[in-house]
């Protein structure tokens, strides 16, 4: 599917790349490399209370270092105790308790000090002050993070929320306006029909009572619905994990992208690319061809693209990213994941980027009372499902209340991630503020500053250091997954890794 030309082009490309040994950052890259080359979504895996049985399993299966093997017989455990905690803690009226025992510390108080000890060595040796500047604010960057972690294993929620802020913005008065006026939206075509009104009233009557927020309904009556009814007839098609791994696996191989891999979460984490690591990762369960499609515009053609680009760049940190490149990153992912949508005719779903916004600014109290892990659950089972039986009211109401439990728990485990004390109102994890921030700072861009997007191709840059960069020549490299995330043949080669015995695409 990746046409003869376009992996000439990179073939092309990367001869003209600067190679290793000729980087301005040759020094240092391959040591920054090591001590930023960790899972630490494996690391920040939640896990309730083990039952004695539990404890023992994982005190004799839990030696660092871990290999892939061993992560997999541990994930189950951290998942069934994630599990069996929330449920209880929901159905007792209380707070859930997490432990985060997959934490390596000794290996994060190692990478603390190597990296604190490479920053002073660039400071002091390095005469490239385009790469001084660019080290120094990722390492301290990575340290920030590190130090979140530590404080998850040590329980200190002070500090934990510390560096948490040192490292991501809160939401903005702003940001939470425009996720409320999507709310608002939502809440008006909720009492547009009869038998989404009760739930339209329960969401609202939410707002009202615990947020002490007034939404006026007669605003924006005549703006583009959020919720698209799509076609009850056709079925979503789906392709098994392996089917997907394969997928992914062909078309990296087949762009280009040499050294990267694609791997599977066993302990219940989310898909994700971890550029330091080189790997993909995607989340158990199957994949309906939608999420694929989507997967390979927002994962692939976004950030493993840019992280190639970068680590062929005169400067191979670009390929793991700059200080405050977060937002950008996600941006740059969503806003081609539009443009692919809009290719097939679709209304790009921009829910997972307000409810990034919405999970983060409730739970830290920007505009509201701030919200703890069960009453940002309730919020968030009122709001989707509000929303799912807006855009497919044709199916069983009984499931999707079902489902939606399972994804507001979802959602408030990603909001909560690390948090020791979830008694503590008002603390959260901060990352999902980048998704919307990042969107409507491309959407901008797009309008004021065209030649931007491709300059952004270049490696995992934010876009205030592009000056910075220009001395560099930076040379835009071609998109073959971009490519391919637009073709109109698409969906048909992703069922070709995976048909039923009578030849068809499974249904979902």
């Amino acid at each position: 599917m990746i046409s003869k030309e376009a992996q000439e082009a990179m073939q092309q490309w990367l001869v003209q790349a600067t190679p290793p040994e000729q980087q301005w950052d040759r020094r240092w890259i391959g040591r920054y490399r090591e001590l930023t080359s960790q899972d630490s979504f494996w690391w920040l895996s939640w896990a309730g209370p083990f039952t004695e049985e539990e404890q023992q399993q994982w005190d004799r299966l839990f030696h660092p270092p871990l290999d892939e093997i061993t992560k997999e017989q541990l994930g189950p455990l951290l998942k069934q105790s994630r599990e069996r905690e929330v449920e209880a803690a929901l159905a007792e009226q209380r707070e859930p308790h997490f432990h985060y025992p997959a934490i390596e510390f000794d290996d994060v108080r190692h990478r603390i000090v190597g990296l604190t000890q490479l920053d002073t060595e660039i400071e002091q040796r390095e005469p490239n002050a385009i790469v001084r500047r660019l080290y120094h604010g990722m390492i301290e960057n990575d340290v920030n993070y590190l130090r979140i972690i530590e404080a998850a294993y040590e329980e200190d929620t002070e500090r934990y929320w510390m560096f948490n802020r040192r490292m991501y913005d809160q939401p903005t008065p702003d940001e939470m306006a425009h996720a409320f006026s999507w709310v608002r939206r939502l809440l008006q075509q909720g009492f547009e029909h009869s038998e989404t009104a009760e739930a339209s009233q329960q969401l609202l009557s939410f707002i009202q009572e615990q947020l002490h927020l007034s939404l006026d309904l007669s605003v924006g009556k005549n703006d583009p619905p959020v919720a698209i009814e799509l076609n009850p007839v056709e079925k979503p098609r789906s392709i098994s994990l392996e089917a997907a791994r394969q997928f992914y696996r062909t078309v990296l191989c087949e762009g280009g992208y040499e050294g990267w891999q694609v791997n599977i979460d066993t302990a219940g984490g989310v898909t994700r690319v971890e550029w330091s690591l080189r790997q993909l990762i995607l989340a158990e369960g199957s994949f309906t061809v939608e999420k694929i499609r989507h997967l390979l515009a927002h994962e692939l053609a976004g950030h493993v693209a840019r992280s190639f680009a970068g680590e062929h760049s005169p400067i191979g940190l670009l390929g793991i990213g700059t200080r405050g490149y977060e937002s950008i990153e996600e941006g740059l992912a969503i806003y081609h994941e539009r443009r692919v949508d809009a290719l097939h005719g679709r209304v790009f779903d921009d829910s997972g980027a307000i409810s990034g916004t919405l999970a983060t600014g409730l739970a830290s109290g920007v505009v509201t009372p701030p919200l703890t892990f069960s009453s940002l659950c309730k919020f968030f089972e009122l709001f989707i499902f509000l929303y799912r039986r807006l855009l497919r009211p044709w199916q069983d109401e009984e499931r999707d209340r079902e489902s939606t439990r399972r994804l507001a728990i979802g959602r408030c485990l990603r909001t909560f991630r690390g948090v020791p004390d979830l008694k503590r109102a008002g603390i959260c994890y901060l990352q999902d503020v980048t998704y919307l921030r990042g969107l409507l700072q491309v959407v901008r861009l797009a309008v004021e500053d065209t030649t931007a997007l491709e300059q952004l191709t270049v490696g995992m840059v934010a876009y205030e250091l592009l000056p910075t960069l220009q001395p560099l020549k930076l040379l835009p490299p071609p998109q073959p997954l971009r490519e391919l995330a637009y073709d109109p043949d698409l969906d048909n080669y992703i069922l070709s890794f995976e048909v039923s015995e009578g030849g068809d695409a499974k249904p979902a």
